[in-house]
């Protein structure tokens, strides 16, 4: 019988986990090698603590260190701080990694100097707990993000601030959605009682559960009935019903900016419907046409995937598959991510006020461009998983100021990140908007080729 592989050293993962930290960090886009479970909780805890790695190394060293060595130095007070090896272990660790960072950035002659500064400041830090704990309160470190990030979100809510800040910066469970027309709420929480975790419903469908598990161990998960999805998310699923249930009829959906699918697979799960999925990246949606293959066989509408530009308008001519009209455009605006750091802790450090600016005027090219898209009768969801006001109240009280047809249906708003699972309420940072747009008289000269889905076949040309 073959022995089973031998598990990499600790000092292997904390490198692999400072690495794939820095590449995240800088922005990088590339392709990266598939990490371990192992690799992959080094990495969350460490980025979730990229902040405290900052101040504490403006504290104790004369030089910042390259990114990488910061992320490993990240990596490292992450596991002393929670226990994760005894000091020692966690410090010798740490320094062997350094040597095999350098090592791998052909930094030979420099290995040694590495990872001397490495240990020199963990040993510093331990030494003298006091001032380390006070690391811990330097803004940064506390919510893990950038002064301008901070301050900002302070500008938008005043005292409330501090308590989206802290619910951002802790870490957040493992939220599924489940598929009503397939699995009780109380079953599938006994199921999970069964296998020793515990379950509490944070929304209609929404149940978090812990502790966390690899998807494939969850109920349900392989058979498409359950997906894992932040409660805030799945509120386009009730407004998507309203629609549905008014008009008596299935909807012709198109999901702008689709990839990587939660909300798309949420509604096609949860009514009747013809569904267009579309997003700029081609990637993205080859990887969301995979994840469509789990849970299709749950569902009750069709989808096609589209990767295309909404905001170019060759592309609408080009692809003839798109209907005449939808009765719902639904955009999942690109956003800053401001609301869900507590998942992804990076996002903060990757994002400044010119990209704020920049992405803000994108959400309102959307905006503009996917309303001139729609009928008369039919309805525009916005979503935003922001906190910030930019993207979510002032976009959408600019958008109505300018545009005199639409009109603002009932939605969820504002949506605060929570973090009481045990007390059903616990969700990410959104915000949604729902417009109708309203008939009008006169020729119709903005929605291009589209038109009323009751105006009868054919194309208009």
């Amino acid at each position: 019988m073959a022995r089973p592989a031998a598990s990499p050293p600790l000092s292997a993962n904390f490198a692999a986990a400072a690495q794939a930290i820095a590449h995240r960090m800088s922005g990088g886009q590339g392709s990266v090698a598939a990490l371990s479970p192992s690799v992959t909780d080094l990495v969350y805890r460490g980025s979730r603590y990229w902040g405290l790695a900052q101040a504490r190394c403006s504290r104790l060293a004369k030089q910042a260190p390259d990114l990488t060595i910061l992320a490993l130095l990240a990596v490292s007070w992450a596991a002393l701080d929670q226990n994760l090896r005894e000091p020692h272990v966690v410090v010798d660790e740490a320094v062997a990694a350094a040597k095999r960072l350098a090592q791998a950035a052909g930094r030979l002659t420099a290995a040694q100097k590495i990872s001397g500064f490495v240990n020199a400041l963990l040993r510093a830090s331990l030494s003298d707990p006091a001032a380390s704990a006070k690391d811990h309160q330097t803004p940064t470190a506390r919510w893990n993000a950038p002064a301008w990030w901070i301050d900002r979100i302070a500008s938008d809510y005043g005292e409330g601030s501090i308590a989206i800040l802290d619910a951002l910066a802790t870490r957040a469970p493992l939220t599924v959605r489940l598929s009503e027309y397939h699995l009780s709420l109380q079953g599938f929480i006994e199921q999970l009682r069964e296998k020793g975790l515990n379950g509490y419903q944070v929304g209609r469908r929404a149940v978090v559960i812990e502790p966390a598990v690899p998807v494939k161990k969850i109920p349900g998960f392989s058979e498409g009935w359950v997906s894992v999805q932040d409660s805030a998310a799945q509120h386009v699923i009730d407004l998507a019903q309203d629609l549905y249930q008014r008009i008596g009829r299935p909807l012709k959906i198109l999901d702008a900016c689709a990839a990587p699918g939660g909300k798309t697979f949420a509604l096609a799960q949860s009514l009747r419907a013809k569904i267009w999925a579309t997003d700029v990246s081609a990637s993205r949606m080859k990887r969301m046409q995979a994840d469509w293959a789990r849970v299709a066989p749950a569902a009750q509408s069709s989808v096609t995937f589209l990767p295309m530009d909404v905001l170019d308008d060759h592309a609408w001519e080009s692809h003839l598959t798109l209907p005449d009209a939808f009765d719902l455009i639904l955009l999942d605006a690109p956003c800053t991510g401001s609301g869900i750091t507590r998942r992804r802790p990076e996002i903060a450090w990757r994002r400044d006020q010119a990209s704020l600016e920049a992405v803000v005027d994108t959400q309102r090219r959307l905006l503009d461009t996917l309303w001139r898209k729609l009928p008369p009768g039919g309805e525009l969801i916005f979503v935003t998983c922001s906190v910030l006001l930019a993207e979510g109240e002032a976009q959408e009280s600019a958008f109505l100021s300018r545009t005199p047809d639409a009109r603002r249906r009932p939605s969820p708003g504002r949506i605060l990140p929570a973090t009481n699972a045990e007390f059903g309420n616990d969700q990410d940072g959104f915000f949604y908007a729902r417009f109708e747009k309203q008939k009008h008289d006169g020729p119709d000269t903005g929605n291009g080729r589209h038109r009323p889905a009751d105006s009868g076949p054919g194309r208009a040309r």
